[in-house]
């Protein structure tokens, strides 16, 4: 299979995926399981702490230097269980959007 051929795949699944309301349904399942996990409290803490930690250079934060000092963290702390049902969901898309032929 060519890189061409790999490529039109991947964006025909991603096509799918969105319009079939499956990413919107994944990401609804992945906020509710973040949310009661307590996973929004924690990364909003730890914006917090980078806020309060920059001290006098707060002129000098912006929101991407936050974001890339929280990103780590954030995604590390994800439950385990959390990333690999929804990986598992992803999956059973991918399985079910394949042409036939490539499955």
């Amino acid at each position: 299979m060519s890189a061409n051929e790999t490529t039109g795949i991947r964006e025909e699944v991603l096509r799918r995926f969105i319009e079939s309301g499956e990413r919107e349904r994944l990401q609804e399942i992945l906020r509710s399981k973040l949310n009661a996990s307590g996973w929004h409290d924690r990364v909003k803490d730890k914006c917090q702490r980078v806020v309060h930690e920059s001290g006098t250079d707060i002129d000098k934060l912006t929101v991407d230097s936050v974001a890339e000092q929280v990103t780590p963290f954030a995604r590390a702390s994800v439950p385990e269980d959390t990333k690999a049902e929804i990986l598992e969901d992803i999956r059973a898309f991918i399985y079910r959007a394949l042409p036939e032929s490539e499955s």
